[in-house]
């Protein structure tokens, strides 16, 4: 007798012998990433993963070799305080004592139009400018402090010479309102001559503030300057 055939009956099992089956099955296969994906990867996830910390030890470098900042800077620091408190002294006594600021300043230009017509004030301006030359000076005073404190910190914190160099371009500016402002507010007899010795050191302890920053110690502190080089120096340095 013929033995019973042992291979299965496609009839007892047709999703598995038909064409659509076996498609669906190649296609389970093709999205299936290999071994060789796999391991691309994960070679791709290390060497991102080194790149991360290579980064990460190098702005602990940077970080570390800025260190501290030099004593020049709270030496200017210090330094600007006290012209800060100079200043402050002038501005209270000024706004307290207004009145008596805005008529010595009315009396010296009625004595300009009379000893110098040419260069004197506008006829009908002496009280207008009497009044609003005081006041806006002192005020000037405050917002130049305001400009001079954020640029002296971001220096130190923010490791900034840019932000030096504007703090120096302020003082400046601010040494060369205060002779005009003692001389037109302050030096009169009127007025104590404190007040005038006041505007002084705060003249002088500017000074010094400036010169601080621009000790050799802070200059190699602060970052490399980025200054433009002429094109023949830019040229040269490339061959």
């Amino acid at each position: 007798m013929p033995q019973p055939s042992s291979s299965p009956d496609p009839s007892e099992h047709p999703e598995s012998s038909s064409p659509d089956s076996i498609a669906d099955r190649r296609f389970r296969r093709a999205d299936l990433p290999s071994q060789s994906d796999l391991d691309d990867a994960d070679l791709a996830a290390m060497q991102r993963q080194s790149a991360d910390k290579d980064a990460a030890a190098l702005r602990a470098d940077q970080e570390g070799a800025i260190g501290e900042p030099p004593a020049a800077l709270r030496q200017a620091w210090l330094f600007w305080n006290g012209a800060a408190v100079a200043a402050l002294i002038s501005v209270l006594y000024g706004f307290i004592n207004l009145g008596t600021v805005t008529d010595a300043v009315r009396q010296y230009l009625q004595q300009g139009e009379i000893s110098d017509p040419q260069n004197a004030a506008p006829d009908g301006q002496v009280d207008s400018l009497a009044s609003f030359f005081p006041p806006a000076m002192l005020i000037a005073t405050l917002v130049l402090l305001a400009i001079e404190y954020p640029l002296l910190v971001a220096t130190s914190r923010n490791h900034s010479r840019n932000c030096r160099n504007c703090f120096a371009t302020v003082v400046v500016v601010n040494l060369l309102c205060i002779p005009i402002g003692i001389d037109l507010l302050f030096a009169h007899p009127q007025i104590s001559g404190v007040i005038a010795i006041v505007g002084w050191v705060q003249f002088a302890l500017l000074v010094l503030s400036v010169l601080c920053t621009y000790r050799k110690a802070v200059g190699e502190w602060l970052p490399a300057s980025m200054r433009m080089r002429p094109p023949g120096a830019w040229r040269a340095g490339r061959h």
